[in-house]
């Protein structure tokens, strides 16, 4: 394999370095945040935690000198995350975050049940005959939010959207698809270990492509990877090894794509050896 300043080349594959590194903190009430500035130390990043308002946003900024941004996230009760089915009660707690750079995760509410890989391939075919009642409003919100409900532009946001790297007419259809507007970008999940490891390779199959061909569309777009730990469904597939997460890396990279977002530095820092996944990271970044 031969490195470059830019670019890697290994066979016949030719990807980039990664100019930054994209952190999801989902917990941020578990870290030990001055761990976590000594390991990722000289890695040029920004991070994004889980907040539900914020104060609570500006409680864990004033803990730790990284560069962390919100996360907005509902109770459980009310869906967890931003979707056509969320209530207009709850979408209106975007608006506190008016003007921050932040990250909304639009995806359906969260089951009332215990995660499978069965029972969530028949949720999300169920969804395909369900459609977001507050779809066109939570689009005015989240545009407002950017400042952009009364044509004023504010240039340095910069709202980061998360979606599934699904069809737009299905995403569309639940109120989970949003077009960029001005400063807004585009993150696509890419989660290989979501559903175990048995159904791995299949994912990465429709992913090494999909990846591609969205850069191919818009030279902005990011893609998450992981899982390093199980999120707030708790039974999500996670990464057997670093070996597994070097692979989703190298995929990121080979679509050149000159960013990537990592599930996550609190999952990270729960593993037996932490240091490892951020060497994993390193191998990938601009020097």
């Amino acid at each position: 394999m031969l490195k470059s300043q830019n670019i890697f080349i290994w066979g016949d594959i030719i990807g980039i370095m990664f100019k930054k590194i994209v952190f999801w903190c989902e917990f941020p009430e578990t870290m030990d945040w001055k761990k976590a500035e000594k390991l990722v130390k000289g890695i040029p990043l920004e991070v994004y935690i889980a907040v539900k308002s914020l104060k609570e946003y500006k409680k864990y900024k004033s803990k730790t000198k990284l560069p962390v941004y919100p996360w907005p996230v509902l109770e459980k009760e009310e869906g967890y995350w931003f979707s056509g089915f969320t209530s207009k009660k709850s979408i209106d707690k975007l608006k506190q975050f008016k003007g921050i750079k932040m990250k909304i995760d639009l995806e359906p509410p969260i089951p009332e049940w215990k995660y499978g890989t069965i029972r969530i391939i028949v949720y999300a075919i169920r969804k395909v005959f369900q459609k977001g009642e507050n779809n066109e409003y939570l689009k005015e919100v989240i545009y407002e939010t950017a400042g952009k409900g009364s044509g004023v532009v504010t240039k340095n946001v910069n709202l980061l959207i998360n979606e599934f790297p699904f069809a737009r007419w299905y995403l569309k259809n639940q109120g989970t698809y949003l077009e960029l507007k001005d400063s807004m970008k585009k993150n696509y999940m890419c989660y290989t270990t979501f559903a175990g490891n048995f159904f791995r390779p299949f994912i990465r199959l429709y992913l090494k492509p999909f990846t591609k061909f969205a850069v191919k569309r818009n030279k902005d777009v990011m893609f998450s990877i992981g899982l390093i730990g199980t999120g707030i469904l708790e039974r999500e597939g996670i990464y057997k090894n670093v070996n597994q997460f070097k692979e989703d890396l190298q995929m990121v990279s080979d679509s050149q794509s000159e960013q990537v977002a990592v599930y996550s530095l609190d999952g990270i820092l729960k593993r037996d050896n932490p240091e490892e996944w951020i060497n994993a990271i390193k191998e990938f970044v601009s020097k």
